[in-house]
């Protein structure tokens, strides 16, 4: 289960609060069938969606196959078009540095 985080952000100008553009854009996302979509992209599951409405900035963190079709997801469903996205492999503490630390240490 490869995992990534999704990490997006925003002008206060371009936020769906302030631009009605971006709200329709956002609001034509939100009552498409995600998951469906998602699909196409070989995003298996969503596993968190965290947002932070007054900083302008998401994280989501996602099962998926291929960053570069996570890329083409954000760009087709319009994601993109008003935000800086940022996506990176995630792997947890346990998986990622408790191994790290041992392999260092000796331990």
């Amino acid at each position: 289960m490869p995992l990534y985080g999704v990490y997006g952000s925003h002008t206060t100008e371009t936020c769906p609060l302030n631009n009605r553009k971006t709200a329709e854009t956002i609001v034509s996302f939100a009552d498409s069938d995600i998951a469906s979509i998602a699909q196409k992209y070989k995003i298996n599951q969503g596993l968190g969606q965290y947002h932070s409405a007054l900083e302008h900035t998401f994280l989501w963190i996602v099962d998926a196959e291929d960053p570069h079709l996570i890329e083409r997801f954000c760009i087709d469903t319009g994601i993109a078009s008003f935000n800086y996205v940022k996506i990176v492999p995630l792997i947890t503490f346990n998986e990622g540095v408790i191994p790290l630390v041992k392999k260092i240490q000796n331990l």
